[in-house]
């Protein structure tokens, strides 16, 4: 009997993976797997068995393996917050160990919101505003201003004070005769609208994903969106939280996706891409006000925080990580691969009636299916170019979504592309 409570206990466990480097991943039936999704849900940004970020994780555990975050000083923690604050959006400069994963990043940045407010006097403030299609975590909180219908089951458990408005998704839900700038001035209308109907000063925040992440398909704003949206919430004194756990620190095509935007939010989520998967580490960067009205306040410190909030070995991780990702030779190969990937998936499939157009930023590429393609077409083209190719993806029943470590060469994107015309005519 297996012992193991497995997410999809109605399918056969599929083999082991046993190793890993750089971008495969090795299994137990002797395969060798050119990983497309960076560990599946995008977070190995630098591929598997780095030799710098193992010696780094070796040595922190040479010295100690953690202590209690909210107590004890950790010169990694320093030295992991200067490094994200020299590069960060301009006004961020103070760094917050939330927890170890994005959803306990989303958690603190809501419950850091709910306290400035109460702690500066606005204590009527315990709404929050966000989208539809958006995918903010699993814990609770995270999961309310999420809009995932898998997790409808769990509303009955949910908090109560969340409003949804609609996704900005200018791939699907732009009229053939609005202009983008019509369409973003449109979404940051109807937070204003949203804000009005619950009444302003009762509202914590509005929480978005910077560009929509796997649950819509790597959809960026329309340009503008995020600068209107700002404007909204300053004017009525709201704070706004950016969730750049899935496409921050370098995955969008800048070190932050919000820069695209030219757009500061007062907390700013990173996660997945933060470890890169060798350690499980979150934060939230915000700025030094948010610290001192917290001083001034009745409690004079933060109600939040977990047993391994900013673990030592997870910080040391993502110390050795953003050194890499945050150097000027990474960043101008990720924008080289970019480039290169959609100029190779065009040239192979531009005249492939079964895909639509490419969207996405950055390493986040993706396209839909037409309707022709039919149901699971998208899961029979991954078991395709798995089992016949060794590739992996992301090919979900909309769509085609591929997210490779910052580490991808020309001649992993070449295999992908090329693998890709036959492996849809077999899915087919």
């Amino acid at each position: 009997m297996d012992t193991i409570l497995r997410k999809f206990p109605n399918l056969d466990p599929r083999p082991d993976v046993i190793g890993g480097d750089g971008m495969h991943f090795h299994v137990s039936d002797g395969r060798r797997i050119l990983d497309f999704t960076a560990g599946i849900t995008g977070g190995a940004v630098l591929g598997y068995s780095h030799p710098q970020i193992v010696a780094a994780m070796k040595a922190q555990l040479g010295r100690i393996n953690h202590i209690g975050y909210g107590v004890w000083s950790d010169p990694t923690h320093r030295d992991l917050a200067d490094l994200l604050v020299s590069k960060a959006p301009d006004g961020l400069d103070k760094v917050y160990f939330a927890g170890l994963s994005g959803s306990e990043a989303v958690e603190a940045a809501m419950k850091l919101s709910f306290q400035v407010h109460h702690d500066s006097g606005d204590t009527e403030k315990s709404w929050f505003i966000s989208r539809k299609s958006g995918y903010h975590g699993a814990t609770l909180q995270a999961m309310a201003v999420s809009d995932i219908p898998l997790f409808d089951i769990f509303q009955p458990l949910g908090p109560e004070r969340i409003r949804h408005i609609a996704a900005h998704n200018p791939a699907h839900e732009m009229s053939g005769n609005q202009s983008l700038d019509d369409y973003a001035r449109r979404g940051a209308q109807e937070l204003e609208d949203a804000l009005v109907e619950i009444g302003p000063e009762r509202v914590c925040a509005f929480i978005g994903e910077t560009m929509l992440g796997a649950a819509a398909g790597y959809v960026p704003p329309a340009p503008g969106y995020w600068r209107y949206v700002r404007e909204v919430c300053q004017r009525h004194n709201v704070h706004l939280i950016l969730d750049e756990v899935f496409c921050g620190l370098g995955r969008a095509g800048s070190l932050h996706c919000c820069e695209i935007d030219e757009v500061t939010p007062d907390f700013l989520c990173v996660g997945k891409t933060l470890g890169a998967g060798y350690a499980p580490l979150s934060l939230v960067l915000c700025n030094h006000a948010i610290e001192a009205v917290i001083a001034a306040g009745p409690s004079q410190r933060i109600h939040h925080g977990h047993t391994y909030q900013g673990h030592a070995l997870g910080a040391a991780a993502a110390l050795a990580v953003q050194k890499i990702v945050h150097s000027a030779d990474m960043q101008a190969h990720t924008t080289e691969m970019a480039d290169y990937l959609r100029s190779r998936i065009d040239e192979c499939l531009s005249n492939d009636s079964r895909l639509g157009r490419m969207r996405g930023r950055g390493l986040l590429v993706a396209m839909d299916y037409n309707a022709s393609c039919g149901a699971g077409f998208g899961e029979k083209l991954q078991q395709v170019l798995e089992e016949d190719h060794h590739i992996q993806v992301n090919a979900r029943g909309s769509g085609l979504t591929i997210s490779p470590a910052y580490i991808v060469s020309r001649g992993d994107i070449d295999r992908l592309a090329e693998a890709l015309p036959a492996a849809m005519e077999k899915a087919s």
